[in-house]
């Protein structure tokens, strides 16, 4: 009886140092072994345009797997025969966002590289991309494809003559075809009925003893100038007078809803008064500053 009791005892004794002993080794080999190693994550935007290749390569197999998202309609993957790989490219011909995800894996440190290759030869590639890690990485990548910009216009050279040409036309679009018809009108009857008067007075006066300077036809030039705008606006004045009593009469008595005045004409007016107020200074000028006289006063 005394013989079993010690055996057993010899046997839990030697069953708690072989437990003791294989702690440490069971240990030694979960930490040899153990859990695998979380990966580590990274995210890289890139600005590409329609045509470009994506590529990416690794200085090692450590390219395990690529999940591709987005509008693959007309892109084209470079994919590697089989995994693990070293490289995996990508182009599309479509504008728009392009998501991969890029798995890596390899026991000891290896680099990743990302290039953009571009048929543009204007175009510079962009700056390589290096990441270096042992063990497990994703890389997700957002590749932007943007329309691939074309070269600018070449504007033709604008001389000083065709931009007043083109300020003339479009300052010429804010007045009725009446008032341009009026000034058609009376300026050519005035300048044409004015030039011949004038040659006709220099010639009769050559003649005699008193004659015309090229000062004085300047003047009468600019009086006739006058004349005609003093006239134009008289006419401007009277024609939207008339208007504004047909105006008054049909919406007060007949009760038609129509404006009274608007700022179009206004501007007529100011524009007809301004003009007439500028050349009459001018020769007003003239006449007092170089006595200056109409030829009828002379």
């Amino acid at each position: 009886m005394a013989l079993n009791l010690r055996s057993r005892k010899l046997a839990s004794t030697a069953c708690v140092l072989t437990l003791v002993l294989l702690v440490p080794i069971i240990a030694s080999l979960q930490l040899v072994s153990g859990e695998p190693q979380q990966a580590v994550i990274r995210t890289q935007r890139l600005e590409l345009s329609v045509g470009d290749s994506l590529i990416i390569r690794s200085d090692r197999n450590s390219i395990q797997r690529v999940l591709v998202e987005g509008n693959l309609t007309n892109a084209t993957l470079t994919k590697p025969a089989q995994y693990p790989a070293n490289d995996f490219a990508i182009t599309t011909k479509s504008p728009g966002t392009i998501t991969l995800k890029v798995y890596f894996d390899y026991v000891s440190d290896y680099g990743i590289t990302l290039a953009i290759q571009t048929t543009d030869v204007s175009s510079a590639h962009s700056n390589d991309t290096y990441y270096m890690s042992g063990g497990p990485l994703e890389l997700d990548i957002t590749a932007v494809f943007d329309p691939r910009p074309t070269p600018a216009d070449v504007t033709p050279s604008v001389s000083p003559w065709d931009s007043f040409a083109g300020w003339m036309g479009k300052f010429g679009e804010a007045f009725p075809v009446w008032v341009k018809v009026l000034y058609l009108v009376l300026g050519v009857q005035f300048f044409a009925v004015g030039g011949l008067w004038i040659r006709r007075e220099t010639s009769k006066r050559e003649s005699g003893a008193q004659h015309l300077d090229n000062g004085d036809r300047a003047f009468l030039w600019v009086d006739i100038a006058y004349k005609f705008l003093l006239v134009s606006f008289l006419a401007i004045i009277l024609i939207m007078g008339g208007e504004l009593l047909v105006l008054f009469i049909l919406r007060f008595m007949f009760l038609v809803s129509l404006d009274l005045l608007s700022l179009w004409d206004l501007f007529v007016v100011g524009f007809a008064a301004g003009t007439m107020i500028i050349v009459y200074l001018v020769r007003f000028t003239l006449e007092k500053a170089f006595d200056m006289k109409p030829m009828e006063e002379a």
